[in-house]
């Protein structure tokens, strides 16, 4: 018999993403020099939502996604089981 579960877990969280970044790994992903990135900051056109964290900032991965237009889906369980099935080399789903 099949077990189906309706929890679901983010695709990010799935390779074990930090859930924030910091300004240099945003402004690497975004094709950004560190320094074109600070000043955009200060004035307020970065491309995505940042948050400062004492001196630093820090921007929700999220967020940085959505900007690079990359949708972070929510991945059901039952989906892992068929990929671990099919990477075992069995294909049937209904166990």
């Amino acid at each position: 018999m099949k077990r189906h579960r309706d929890e679901s877990v983010a695709f990010s969280a799935v390779f074990g993403l930090p859930a924030e970044v910091g300004m240099r790994m945003a402004a690497e992903a975004l094709s950004l020099s560190p320094s074109t990135a600070y000043k955009r900051a200060r004035s307020g056109d970065f491309p995505c939502p940042l948050r400062k964290v004492g001196r630093r900032y820090v921007v929700r991965l999220t967020d940085l996604m959505r900007a690079l237009g990359i949708q972070d889906v929510r991945v059901h369980y039952d989906d892992f089981e068929a990929g671990a099935r099919i990477a075992r080399g069995r294909y049937d789903t209904w166990y």
